[in-house]
């Protein structure tokens, strides 16, 4: 016996909310295999509904294989097998006693200033790159992104960075992790990857559940440490040499080439240049890069606009050493490139035309100035209380307060007065040794000065344990 009422959901045509009711009687059970339905006229009288909207509805059923008329005998429930309902749809209700109370400053480390982005220049971009190539827009991109912003990138990458390659070396990417895959793709399992520990854990995760054996290899005050390396063959570092994530050392001249030293020494040793951070340096210009230095083609340059430009702007780049090529065509070459053709051609007006970088002269001031008003506020709240690591790079610091507690206790505490600073103790593979306790990372690069000043002020109440 079928009973509803179809007019309870009235958003709904009245032959789908028949058709509905029925079918979640038949997947639960209810209306078994081979029982017969009512007839039209009977069901549309015991509804009150016309004939015609119960034949939609029956019609419907019959469609996707829930029900069968039979000649002369009227319309039957087919049987499924075990097919289960899906469970009703249950709201979940936080307790408002138990839920922390929103952040009024978050510290993230991956936010950029909102108010500084050119957004009228971009616009202006998008619509010349609408009216200059049109149709090109819907074609497909080759497999290594759009000729031109590849040339753009390998002649910005020589004047900024000194980076040595011609645009046939570079790789346009949906984003750093989309490459860390292609790139491990590209070296194949026999490789191992070992990388600085701490790490950028999106690295870590990628390599491991390719399948590439990883060595963690621990960081001193000059970055990762070459020695445990030394009879390792068929490896690639993966290093962050110009601003490391997250303690925020710089590797010197001296490391750079020791590192070289090894990848030149022994058999299919490559290096992985991730240049974090590298256009943000705020006391002193930053060192060349591994790769400007490298004479044996084994060092694998990659590079981001997420922290110079935008993070939704997810357009990142490799650039290969040409013993690669061969293997990255081999793997690629029948694909499109994953990246819009309309942004890599927006970008690459934005880099052709001065604007990229006029915009990082800019907010290389910005940033420094946050970081500097930063380091003021927490020196005035905390003096020789608290003390702050990492180079005068990037857009992030690491804070040691001498109170007492250890990293999730501050974490916690910052939380409690709606304030998010973050451990560092996940971008650690295996356990965080002791001496980095008591360190958290905060981010100013998304913050206003008021903000951070807030920020800082709900820091010192959380943080004080002077009774």
């Amino acid at each position: 016996m079928i009973t509803l009422d179809p007019r309870q959901e009235s958003g709904r045509p009245l032959y789908w909310q028949i058709y509905a009711q029925i079918r979640r009687d038949i997947t639960s059970g209810a209306l078994p295999a081979r029982e017969k339905l009512p007839s039209k006229r009977g069901l549309a009288a015991s509804l009150g509904v016309s004939v015609t909207t119960v034949d939609a509805a029956y019609a419907q059923l019959a469609c996707e294989g829930f029900i069968e008329s039979q000649p002369k005998r009227g319309f039957y429930v087919c049987a499924l097998g075990a097919l289960k309902a899906r469970p009703p749809k249950v709201e979940k209700v936080q307790a408002a006693a138990v839920s922390a109370p929103p952040l009024q400053v978050d510290f993230s480390a991956w936010a950029v200033d909102p108010l500084a982005f050119p957004y009228n220049t971009w616009r202006k971009l998008l619509k010349n790159a609408f009216n200059e190539y049109d149709d090109q827009l819907l074609h497909r991109t080759p497999p290594q992104g759009d000729p031109a912003l590849r040339s753009a990138i390998s002649e910005y990458l020589y004047k900024a960075r000194g980076v040595h390659c011609t645009k046939d070396q570079v790789v346009i990417g949906a984003g750093t992790n989309h490459l860390l895959l292609v790139l491990g793709f590209i070296l194949g399992n026999s490789f191992s990857v070992a990388l600085e520990n701490p790490v950028y854990s999106q690295a870590y995760q990628i390599f491991s559940r390719m399948g590439h054996p990883v060595l963690p290899v621990d960081i001193d005050a000059a970055g990762i440490q070459v020695d445990p390396l030394q009879n390792r063959e068929h490896t690639a570092v993966y290093v962050t040499p110009s601003h490391q994530f997250p303690l925020g050392i710089s590797m010197p001249i001296s490391r750079r080439i020791q590192l070289l030293h090894w990848a030149e020494s022994g058999q299919a040793r490559y290096i992985i240049e991730d240049d974090y951070d590298s256009e943000f340096r705020y006391t002193t210009r930053p060192l060349p890069s591994l790769q400007s230095i490298d004479s044996r083609d084994r060092v694998i340059y990659l590079g981001t606009f997420t922290k110079s430009i935008a993070p939704s702007l997810r357009i990142s780049f490799l650039v290969l050493p040409p013993n690669l090529l061969d293997r990255y065509q081999e793997a690629y070459g029948m694909f499109g490139s994953p990246v819009s053709r309309l942004e890599q051609r927006v970008l690459y007006a934005f880099l052709e035309e001065g604007y990229f970088e006029r915009h990082v002269n800019k907010m290389r001031v910005v940033y420094r100035n946050k970081r500097s008003f930063l380091e003021k506020s927490l020196r005035v709240a905390f003096g020789d209380r608290l003390v702050i690591q990492g180079e005068n790079a990037g857009h992030h610091l690491l804070v040691a307060p001498h109170n007492g507690m250890d990293e999730p206790m501050l974490c916690a505490a910052a939380k409690n007065q709606g304030v998010g600073v973050y451990p560092i103790s996940p971008y650690f593979i295996g356990k965080m040794p002791p001496c980095y306790q008591g360190n958290v990372l905060l981010g100013y690069g998304g913050l206003s000065e008021e903000q951070i000043q807030q920020g800082v002020d709900l820091l010192q109440k959380a943080w004080d344990t002077r009774g």
